[in-house]
């Protein structure tokens, strides 16, 4: 499938009140014996995250996070002890290519596969989809995400009008 149509797909499943808002893309620079590219996703047009192949490449020597459904070699997750506090992800951590696979996966599954998939990036599609409903997202809060899928589930509880709800019961 083209990046084109699955990015289509992708975002025509998420809910109304950041469909328009949030936008993934997907770019690959053709060089001489090369190949490599980035993805990206951002809100209101403001870039809030980048996943480089070619900084995965340079980090980790592949292009797959560990998380991402594949049959390619893969590299370990960051461990959270190992974070830089602010950083939503760790440079290098994820590929254009973790992005598309992640994608084209999240398509077959249903949002609860999609909340305790082992991947991040599918996570992150799961807290957009329209299919969460908006009484079950403040639960979303209390468990322990990668701060990727906590800065997107923090975005669909503002844009949903759940964010102050949820400060005034605190």
């Amino acid at each position: 499938m083209k990046w084109s149509k699955l990015k289509q797909n992708i975002e025509d499943k998420f809910a109304d009140s950041v469909r328009g808002r949030v936008e993934l893309y997907s770019t690959r620079y053709n060089k001489p014996n090369s190949s490599t590219g980035r993805g990206w996703i951002t809100i209101d047009g403001k870039q809030i995250v980048n996943f480089s192949t070619m900084k995965s490449g340079e980090i980790y020597r592949c292009l797959y996070h560990e998380a991402t459904p594949t049959d390619c070699v893969t590299h370990p997750a960051v461990p959270d002890e190992k974070r830089t506090p602010g950083l939503l992800i760790e440079e290098g951590e994820f590929s254009r290519f973790d992005l598309h696979k992640c994608c084209f996966e999240y398509l077959s599954l249903s949002v609860e596969q999609g909340l305790v998939h082992p991947s991040p990036l599918i996570n992150l599609l799961a807290v957009l989809d329209r299919r969460l409903g908006k009484r079950r997202l403040p639960s979303l809060k209390e468990q322990k995400l990668h701060p990727l899928v906590q800065r997107f589930l923090d975005f669909r509880l503002e844009a949903e009008g759940l964010a102050k709800e949820q400060k005034e019961s605190s």
